[in-house]
């Protein structure tokens, strides 16, 4: 019998795989330690918060964006062919080891001071949003601000368009671009910050007024606003004409009509203005001139009328340069008129008002963020240093950063580099001027100037760094004619604002 051996064959299977897009996305967002939970959560905030300013139509687009984000990713990594082994226990075994030594990288991620900031920006914006615009004013910016939000949906889906090619950087990247979108959409819709412009002399026919101004401001009990009320004249009538206060439509004025340069006499013309100033500063329930917010609440009332003051109040707690806007659209439309008052008055006035006022004769070290979280000498550590005094006083009087943060011989170069539209380099100061000293290592600023007598103040008399406490006391204010400040310091140099 003719044996044969049979050879058994084993059928092999060769298990291709096809990808899971979701498992593959998860997995290359771990391993570029982003927390893909805390990703989405932060974006979901970002929209809320546009959705709480009353930006309705952005939802839509801005859930479209999310989407197609994740399409792009999902196509970039779909160009590379995956396959898995077929030994599931082995690859299991790696993949939740893997797993696990990111989930405790995510962990640390989340303790990072930078990712903390800026969920807390997010977090804090939505409070602060819900707390000083109040519900009403989703209305008033759906209403106003459409056209607005149209061009800002725009931009969004062309930057969304563009982002493919940055994928290869690494999801946190991409998170960042997104962070920086929406960051950006709040600022053009709040436009609430309060600037100081450069400060203007006002005109010889304003001059010649401030005895008759000063008598009244002191009649009606607002003395230390004479600096304002000339301010409101320069920007009203540069001190021109019989109603130099344009004040004849108020309801003080008890002997003209009240239709506009009724008043025919200037002297009740500026006794009108001040009482009507004086009563807008008590609507705004102003304690201290230093309070800008509560003065810019007065000076917009000044001229929209006490109407708006109370319906800024009442609405949203206080002054903002968008409900002053919304403010003036509402009236145009239920007037029928193509305008409504001036919406930047507030700062075509404040740029009359003299550089003390702005921020004081004497330095406030109350100011937080001019002396403690926004001067990054004092995040350095260096109190009492005649820099960390500049920083702060000049953020006192401005209320923009001076973008100097060098030694005090550079800081007159860094603060024209960073500001050229609004100062200058010259030999000879102005009022509101930074000086750095050519042979000493030394910075101030210069609070007057009047005929050849300048008067500074400049900090670190003691020539050390102090705890905050002793550097509130180590400065002064001092004169000095310009040979005897050259001498000091071996020449100087001041930046002038234009």
């Amino acid at each position: 019998m003719d044996k044969t051996r049979s050879i058994k064959t084993r059928d092999v299977v060769k298990i291709i795989k096809v990808k899971d897009h979701a498992k593959l996305h998860n997995h290359f967002i771990r391993q570029k330690k982003v927390n893909t939970k805390e990703d989405e959560s932060v974006s979901e905030e970002a929209i809320h918060n546009i959705q709480s300013s009353g930006v309705c139509v952005l939802e839509k687009s801005v859930f479209k964006t999310k989407q197609e984000i994740k399409i792009l990713k999902s196509k970039r990594i779909s160009n590379k062919t995956v396959e898995i082994h077929p030994i599931e226990n082995q690859k299991s075994k790696r993949y939740a080891e893997k797993v696990g030594v990111h989930k405790s990288q995510m962990r640390e991620n989340r303790k990072n001071p930078i990712f903390l900031q800026m969920k807390k920006y997010v977090i804090d914006k939505k409070t602060s949003s819900e707390k000083t615009e109040k519900n009403k004013f989703q209305s008033f910016y759906y209403t106003y601000k459409l056209k607005n939000t149209n061009r800002i949906v725009e931009i969004i889906k062309k930057s969304v368009l563009k982002v493919d090619h940055l994928l290869s950087f690494g999801g946190s990247l991409v998170l960042m671009i997104c962070m920086s979108l929406f960051i950006g959409c709040f600022s053009a819709l709040a436009n609430d910050s309060y600037s100081m412009p450069a400060y203007v002399n006002v005109s010889d026919e304003v001059l010649a007024y401030k005895d008759t101004i000063e008598k009244y401001c002191k009649q009606y009990e607002i003395p230390d606003y004479v600096s304002v009320v000339m301010a409101i004249m320069m920007q009203e009538s540069g001190g021109k004409g019989n109603d130099p206060m344009q004040c004849s439509e108020s309801g003080f004025n008890k002997k003209y009509a009240h239709s506009p340069n009724s008043i025919t006499d200037p002297d009740y013309s500026i006794e009108v203005g001040v009482q009507t100033f004086a009563d807008c500063l008590k609507q705004s329930k102003i304690k201290d001139p230093g309070d800008t917010n509560k003065l810019s609440l007065a000076l917009q009332g000044y001229n929209y009328g006490n109407g708006y003051i109370n319906w800024a109040l009442s609405n949203f707690g206080e002054y903002t340069k968008a409900n002053a806007k919304a403010f003036s659209d509402m009236m145009q439309a239920k007037l029928g008129t193509n305008g409504y008052g001036d919406p930047e008055y507030v700062d075509h006035v404040m740029r009359y008002v003299s550089i003390t006022f702005r921020g004081g004769s004497n330095p406030n070290f109350n100011n937080v963020e001019a002396w403690v979280t926004k001067n990054p000498y004092a995040r350095a550590g260096l109190y009492g240093q005649c820099t960390w005094f500049a920083w702060g006083r000049f953020y006192e009087l401005y209320g923009y950063d001076p973008g100097f943060s060098g030694d005090g011989s550079s800081c007159v170069k860094e603060l024209i580099a960073a500001h050229p539209d609004k100062f200058e380099r010259s030999s000879s100061p102005k009022a509101g001027a930074v000086f750095s000293a050519i042979g000493h290592n030394h910075v101030g600023i210069v609070i007057a100037v009047k005929d050849n007598t300048i008067t500074v103040q400049e900090g670190n008399l003691d020539g050390i760094t102090n705890t905050f406490q002793d550097a509130k006391k180590d400065w002064q204010a001092k004169s000095y004619t310009l040979d005897q400040l050259k001498s000091i310091y071996g020449g100087v140099v001041f930046a002038n604002p234009k």
